[in-house]
């Protein structure tokens, strides 16, 4: 038995466009602390959890993520799905290659697209949930204690706690202070998942005391999952199984058909959703899933990397009485900005962005428009 850590790795990266394109999704960009790409953070911060560390991500990317950690982990790390089918998929294709060869495995899987603001609180808890994993023979998950009534997350309402006694650290040597600070962390049944609440839901969800953020943080035990995951879905369990045997006797052909057969969906309505009582670890530790330039923004004035008015600047940049600004020049030219509150400019070689930090979540919309169009040149 011992510990398996995923590393999902596989977004599109539609909100931080235009630095952001499909082959060089948020995780492969230079945006975490110092410069270094969020997926290379996510490795080295899990590599001393798990006894074995993997990167799930799209065919696509594969390539560029080897390249990313090719003095981290060995070529064969990498877990790449043909086509994109969600974290269900993933997360399943991945347990189910793990379980051939490790079948008593407990595995754990992160995203590779956050920006965390302790990592020795992020192990911490990482460790608490593979440990209640295997202590349970259950599902497990991480929630962050909510610090604002945000809409674009996922919340889990705690129920019942859970005794300390009844946790074990799960396989493998560790620090005794990182077993210390995990056996610390109060751990719930959940009640349940709620997906993107608005305003006032989740205003009142903080009011309770009683809702985390959903970090999509999981462990479990293989053997576990993937009978859950018969129960839950026994067509794409099924898919699943093809998909792995194909890909372990290396026909590509194979396992392209049978992955490409599965549904998108992601892990939560799969299995989450339909798993009464798995347990939540509530854990409290600087985290932004940078998932808009405004985020991207306000985790860099965090971080102290603004200037004194506010502004985050990258590249050859001339700001005039601006404040609260984003701008990035990646354009090969000079970029002045003057006289202006709380924009972003994002300067690329063939595409431009310039808007209200406060409309960051309607980036989406412009990818939309432009794959609509056929602008694959700018995707």
């Amino acid at each position: 038995m011992s510990l398996h850590v995923l590393v999902l790795a596989g977004g599109s990266g539609t909100r931080l466009w235009p630095l952001s394109r499909e082959t060089r999704p948020k995780h492969l960009l230079p945006v975490g602390a110092g410069g270094v790409t969020l997926l290379r953070a996510s490795v080295q911060r899990v590599l001393g959890v798990g006894d074995v560390v993997r990167v799930v991500t799209a065919a696509s990317q594969a390539a560029a993520c080897a390249a990313e950690l090719r003095d981290l982990l060995p070529p064969d790390a990498i877990i790449a799905e043909p086509v994109a089918r969600g974290t269900g998929p993933a997360l399943s294709l991945a347990t189910a290659l793990i379980a051939r060869t490790d079948p008593e495995a407990v595995i754990a899987s992160v995203h590779a697209d956050s920006r965390v603001g302790d990592d020795t609180a992020y192990r911490a808890a990482l460790l608490a949930s593979a440990g209640w994993a295997a202590s349970d023979g259950g599902l497990a998950t991480v929630g962050l204690t909510p610090t604002r009534p945000a809409t674009g997350f996922g919340y889990i309402e705690l129920g019942e706690p859970l005794p300390s006694e009844s946790w074990r650290p799960p396989p493998g040597p560790f620090e005794d202070e990182l077993v210390a600070a995990a056996r610390g962390l109060a751990a719930h049944r959940a009640q349940r998942l709620v997906e993107k609440p608005d305003l006032a839901a989740a205003t009142a969800f903080l009011a309770t005391g009683r809702f985390v953020w959903n970090l999509g943080l999981f462990a479990w035990p293989a053997k576990v999952f993937l009978r859950e995951l018969r129960t839950a879905d026994a067509d794409l369990a099924a898919g699943v199984d093809a998909a792995a045997e194909a890909s372990a006797a290396g026909d590509a052909a194979a396992f392209a058909e049978a992955y490409g057969s599965l549904r998108t969906v992601a892990v939560e309505p799969l299995v989450f959703e339909v798993i009464p009582g798995f347990t939540v670890v509530r854990a409290s530790f600087p985290w932004s899933d940078l998932g808009s330039w405004r985020d991207l923004h306000d985790a860099a004035v965090e971080a102290g990397d603004a200037d004194a008015a506010g502004n985050v600047v990258d590249g050859d940049v001339v700001l005039e009485g601006s404040t609260d600004c984003t701008v990035r020049a990646g354009g090969g030219r000079l970029v002045a900005v003057v006289g202006a509150d709380g924009l972003v400019v994002v300067d690329t070689p063939d595409a431009l962005l310039v808007m209200p930090a406060a409309d960051s979540q309607r980036v989406k919309d412009v990818v939309k428009r432009l794959r609509a169009a056929g602008r694959d040149d700018v995707l």
